[in-house]
């Protein structure tokens, strides 16, 4: 063999090493490359995780925050013949309601504990919504309307019975004698949404909001939109199922679940000068109104639809 042969086996073979000690450079630097992307991208996860987790604990410990004007005891009271409302201020951030049971006034005070995305809610309100505007048009009674988000978890969204309530409560703070009409829309067959549903959306609560009459509407939509009562109604809607909470001393004894066994406060819940409405027990509401303040000897109620059954309140609604 010659050494020019020699030399050129020798090049090509210092060709292929240099080109695999290349390939095992590049290698290393892919690998580098690679260990540093992913090292950046677990830091952007556990930022990213840290931050939700850091929302989730402060909206929990976060005070609820004034509660809106106009529902200082946890909800709005409508009367007099023009159905308008009471007004009060705010409730001071943190309390606790304590909804009196009677007025001074000596008319009857109905209490109704609604939740927007209750379909029982709706169905009582259709087949007794006549009788009870008569009953405050008249000057017999007043009712206190409190909403309260109940039904999160019957919509797709997990959060429509709040956003409703949350709706309620900036109408009652910017525009409190549109609230009547609100109600009534919000329970209107064409308008309720079904459960399973994603709800009605915020441009659409923003719409009925407008279509009750409301004025203020920039503050009205901005309220909607930021959910700035969301913390106020979960406060509200704890108080409601709570044994301490703004219902304390109501005897729910006769609130029977499907397991035939007392189930405490559901939607809706309808008190009458403190004492809760039994609709298995009195299923005509009017007649349980008279039973107890004698309202409608004042007043001719509106006839009552009829119905194949009254709303029976339980405790999944």
């Amino acid at each position: 063999m010659t050494n020019a042969q020699r030399s050129s086996k020798n090049e090509r073979r210092d060709a292929a090493r240099e080109k695999a000690r290349e390939q095992r450079l590049r290698q290393q630097r892919r690998e580098k490359r690679n260990r540093v992307l992913l090292q950046a991208s677990i830091g952007v996860v556990i930022v990213a995780i840290v931050a939700v987790v850091a929302v989730i604990i402060v909206n929990s410990v976060r005070p609820p925050g004034p509660g809106p004007r106009n529902m200082a005891n946890g909800g709005i009271t409508i009367a007099g013949k023009d159905l308008t409302a009471v007004t009060t201020g705010a409730a001071s951030p943190g309390a606790t309601t304590t909804p009196e049971p009677t007025l001074s006034s000596g008319k009857v005070l109905i209490q109704a504990y609604e939740d927007f995305g209750c379909p029982v809610c709706q169905a009582f309100e259709q087949q007794f919504g006549g009788q009870i505007k008569q009953l405050v048009s008249s000057g017999a009674a007043e009712i206190q309307y409190h909403p309260v988000a109940f039904l999160d978890h019957s919509f797709t969204d997990q959060n429509y019975s709040t956003r409703a309530a949350n709706a309620a409560a900036a109408i009652a703070n910017y525009s409190p004698n549109a609230f009547y009409k609100f109600h009534s829309i919000m329970y209107e067959t064409s308008v309720q949404p079904k459960e399973g549903t994603a709800g009605l959306t915020d441009d659409r609560l923003i719409a009925i909001a407008k279509q009750a009459g409301a004025t203020n509407m920039t503050q009205i939509e901005q309220a909607i939109r930021d959910q700035t009562f969301k913390n106020w109604v979960g406060a509200r809607t704890d108080e409601f199922l709570s044994d301490s909470g703004s219902l304390k001393g109501v005897d729910f004894s006769k609130r029977l679940g499907s397991d035939g066994k007392p189930s405490g406060p559901g939607t809706p819940t309808l008190i009458v000068n403190g004492q809760y409405w039994d609709s298995a027990a009195t299923p005509d509401f009017g007649a349980f109104v008279t039973s107890v303040g004698g309202a409608l000897s004042t007043a001719t109620p509106t006839p009552t639809p009829s119905a194949s059954a009254s709303p029976t309140p339980t405790a999944s609604n």
